[in-house]
């Protein structure tokens, strides 16, 4: 019986396997592709995101300065920043659009047109 537990205690020790350095290497390489593909994907979805947030805020501004002419008979007066500040004072727009980069660009009061000048923007 002794030679049995032997062979049993054997057995036992060499069907304990691990993975080869092979299979590993393997393994990081797929990670590795699959990490080449997703990356240009995720890089493209964060500019549409920008763009589509740049344009969503342009047509904010642009409706927000119709507002204010409506109500004041004129456009708000000074450089981009001025006219921003005095929607926001007005309560047309909030403190948010106080962060972008944007251009107004309303030498004739009946063609205003904003800009964006975001790093991917429009």
């Amino acid at each position: 019986m002794d030679g049995i537990r032997g062979m049993d205690v054997r057995r036992s020790r060499t069907s304990i396997t691990g993975f080869s350095l092979i299979e590993i290497m393997i393994a990081v390489v797929i990670i590795g592709i699959l990490v080449v593909m997703i990356t240009p994907q995720l890089l493209r979805a964060s500019g549409r995101a920008q763009n589509t947030a740049c344009a969503g805020n342009v047509r904010t501004i642009s409706a927000a300065l119709a507002e204010y002419q409506l109500i004041h008979g004129q456009l708000p007066t000074g450089n981009t920043v001025q006219q921003i500040q005095a929607l926001v004072s007005d309560g047309l727009l909030s403190n948010d659009a106080l962060s972008g980069n944007y251009v107004i660009q309303d030498a004739d009061a009946n063609n205003v047109t904003v800009t964006c000048l975001s790093p991917g923007g429009m």
